[in-house]
């Protein structure tokens, strides 16, 4: 289905949009000096688009999110609608009957939903908890291993790059 995309991201003919959005090699010891800048390099320009255009990026997934009730209403709607005639046929109701019966039967499963999200939010809480507490952990550990293996000079050519990166950031900001 998605082949298309498959033979974009493999074809020659789109370097710099490729270039763009491929994402840098994780942090590996054996990485060059140049493979490291260019890593803090693109982690700081997603930082500034982020920073950028922040305002027109969060209009985005505004609208988008909008969009995606927009849809949701359009269809649950239709279905209403369906039912609404199933109704009016099998049991020879009229519009304010079926209206009737759909919204009693809409507000029971809605109880019975919130009754069950009521019990099962404990845990649910509890594991979200568990998993971003190892979730985080398992990061730090991974940093930490990282510097700790990085030779004297490749931490402060990395400080470096991070606080030349941070210098340009606000001083861009600060303008």
């Amino acid at each position: 289905m998605f082949d298309f995309i498959k033979k974009l991201k493999e074809s020659q003919t789109n370097g710099w949009i490729v270039g763009l959005f491929k994402k840098p090699a994780p942090a590996s010891l054996d990485e060059s000096d140049r493979q490291m800048l260019a890593r803090v390099a693109w982690q700081f320009f997603w930082l500034f688009v982020i920073l950028f255009f922040f305002e027109d990026l969060l209009d985005f997934a505004v609208e988008i999110v909008h969009s995606v009730f927009e849809i949701l209403h359009l269809l649950i709607e239709f279905i209403e609608g369906y039912i609404e005639e199933i109704l009016e046929h099998l049991l020879h109701t009229d519009h304010h009957q079926s209206e009737t019966i759909i919204v009693n039967a809409v507000l029971l499963i809605g109880m019975y939903g919130f009754y069950r999200l009521v019990y099962a939010f404990p845990n649910l809480v509890r594991r979200l908890k568990i998993n971003s507490c190892a979730a985080c952990l398992k990061y730090k550990r991974s940093k930490l291993a990282y510097w700790q293996a990085l030779l004297p000079k490749q931490k402060i050519k990395l400080t470096a790059a991070y606080l030349a990166g941070l210098a340009l950031l606000l001083f861009w900001l600060t303008l």
